[in-house]
Order: C-alpha cells, then structure tokens, then sequence
C-alpha cells in the first residue's frame, strides 16, 4: 500500500514539478502504470526540441519500474531529422542517437525514432507513437494511441512491447480502454496488461 501510495505521489510531483503536457494513469489487470510527457521547443521555428518521458510501473506484488529518458531533436521542415536519447531506469542507463520523423496535424501525430545503444556491446531499438483524435460532436473527439518499443541485440530480439488507447477526449480530458503487450527473448515470452485509462493534456 505504501509503495502503492508513493507511485501516485511520484505521478503528481513530476507532473507538478516538469510542467508536463501530459499525465496518463493506467490501472490494469496486472499493473498501475502513470506516464508524464513534456516537449520543449528551442527556436521558433522548431527546428531544436527536448522531450522529456518519465514512467512508472507497479505490479500488484509491489514490484516497482521507473524509466526517465530526454530527447535531443534537430527536426528538418519535412520532419526528418536525428535525436540524441539520455535514458536512465531501474534496469540501467545509457545513451543512444538515431534518426527520427516528426509529424503533427491537427487531427493526428506521429513520431518514430531508430537509434542505437553508444555502448560496447550495441543495441538497436524502434520507439514509435501515433495518435489519431478526429472530431465527432461539439467538444468531443475520439482519441486512439499506439506505441511500439523494439530492442535487438546481435544475438536477437530483448523486448518489444505495444500499448494501445481507445476511448474519448474532451477538451484534454481522455479516457477509455487501454491495453498492453510484451515480449521477451527470442521465444517471444508475452505477457500483456488490459485495463481502463485516464490522460490529461494540458
């Protein structure tokens, strides 16, 4: 219950504390998971942005998991461009560089990034998050997400993971259903987590 406690705590303080532009809370049937974004543009024209991504985890045995990592962009006019990643968490951290694309529209978004592991041994990895939010009445939209996270090694695939939203928004109010899948290891282990979600953009 305490580390329970301290999980929502955590949400709110970063949420408080970075400025976020969004907060999401996830209660699953295997996990509680919240998610704190901001994005921060260094020039008028966009062209140099941080991005800034802490998320929490907590199963229902009180096993913690708490990732931060900052993104570096220089986005060309055509969306292209290359991201240097700082990443820090409970299993480690490191640093990588990649190259990405950055869409924005006025009824959905897409960013993509493949980057590689500056260390050692390297690994290789594929982050992905595409919203769609089309109008349907008066202040209401639909609001759907899907996130991709891959990472391979030499020897083969570590993990993958896809999170999928679908539910409603009001004037940056969303909520609906959420779902995860992993994956682990060559053999593909899977494990998944369905629940309800709550997101605010501010």
């Amino acid at each position: 219950m305490k580390k329970l406690l301290f999980f929502f705590l955590f949400s709110l303080w970063a949420c408080t504390c970075l400025q976020a532009q969004s907060l999401e809370l996830m209660a699953g049937d295997k996990q509680v998971f919240a998610d704190v974004q901001w994005l921060k543009p260094l020039d008028r024209q966009f062209r140099w942005s941080v991005f800034s991504r802490t998320r929490a985890t907590l199963d229902y045995d009180n096993h913690p998991n708490i990732f931060t990592g900052a993104y570096l962009n220089y986005t060309t006019k055509a969306g292209l461009g290359a991201s240097l990643v700082g990443k820090i968490g409970s299993s480690g951290g490191g640093v990588d560089a990649g190259l990405h694309i950055f869409k924005n529209r006025k009824n959905w978004m897409l960013f993509g990034l493949a980057s590689v592991g500056l260390k050692k041994a390297p690994e290789y990895s594929w982050f992905s998050i595409f919203r769609f939010t089309p109008p349907l009445f008066s202040d209401w939209k639909l609001y759907t997400s899907l996130e991709l996270y891959t990472l391979f090694n030499n020897s083969g695939h570590i993990y993958s993971l896809q999170r999928l939203r679908a539910g409603l928004d009001k004037k940056g109010w969303q909520f609906g259903l959420a779902s995860e899948l992993s994956g682990t290891g060559n053999e593909f282990r899977t494990s998944s987590n369905t629940g309800l979600f709550f997101r605010k953009s501010f």
